[in-house]
């Protein structure tokens, strides 16, 4: 009984942590960067959800959390889930993706999030794109997207290349936006079959580039 109390304890703790640094975010991103967001009315309050971004920069996942109405757990690579911030990514309940490898924990991790009606934040490039151009999508969202079925949310952060780069180590002042797609659905398929996942993939990067698209207009 202790030890379903202090768990309780923990995670009220953890909440307050994490409400805490997004008011942080939140207010820092609308003073200095007027941060705005389109479709917000897309996304789902309630059950499992993933939502898939481009990656043009380090600030990407402070911004998508920031205007997200919901607690993220994002996916993040070894190279820096395993650094100085460590404590913190665990804190804020990031899951670790190996750089090599099939990345089964990862993966299992990542459903088991979903199967909580969690929410999970996935920037399907990789890595942080040195031109702040649109890469080729990592198999991993449209093996997630498949095996869970849960709706994908496209979403596309304009403004954080231009604020900070790949490589650069001072922000600079730029307008940032985000704007959300409509849910992307996918039938549970327990037989996943490789064409499926990079078909699925696809088209989940080519609506994250249509709402690139709609940005210019």
């Amino acid at each position: 009984m202790n030890r379903g109390k202090n768990f309780n304890f923990l995670n009220i703790l953890n909440d307050c942590f994490f409400l805490m640094i997004k008011a942080i975010g939140v207010i820092l991103l609308k003073v200095f960067y007027h941060t705005r967001v389109e479709n917000r009315g897309f996304i789902p309050l309630d059950g499992p959800l993933i939502v898939a971004a481009n990656h043009f920069s380090y600030l990407d996942p402070i911004v998508l959390q920031s205007v997200f109405p919901r607690r993220i757990s994002f996916m993040m690579t070894e190279l820096y889930y395993e650094g100085r911030g460590k404590w913190l990514f665990k804190l804020l309940r990031c899951i670790c993706v190996k750089e090599k490898g099939a990345n089964i924990g990862a993966l299992k991790a990542g459903i088991a999030a979903l199967k909580k009606d969690g929410v999970l934040g996935i920037f399907p490039e990789g890595g942080v794109s040195k031109e702040g151009r649109l890469q080729e999508g990592n198999p991993g969202i449209g093996f997630l997207a498949i095996k869970s079925g849960v709706p994908v949310i496209p979403a596309f952060i304009s403004g954080t290349y231009e604020a900070l780069p790949k490589g650069a180590k001072i922000p600079k002042i730029s307008k940032i936006k985000v704007t959300f797609g409509k849910p992307m659905r996918f039938k549970n398929n327990r037989c996943i079959e490789k064409q499926n996942v990079l078909e699925i993939t696809k088209q989940i990067m080519e609506q994250i580039e249509r709402l690139s698209l709609n940005m210019n207009k």
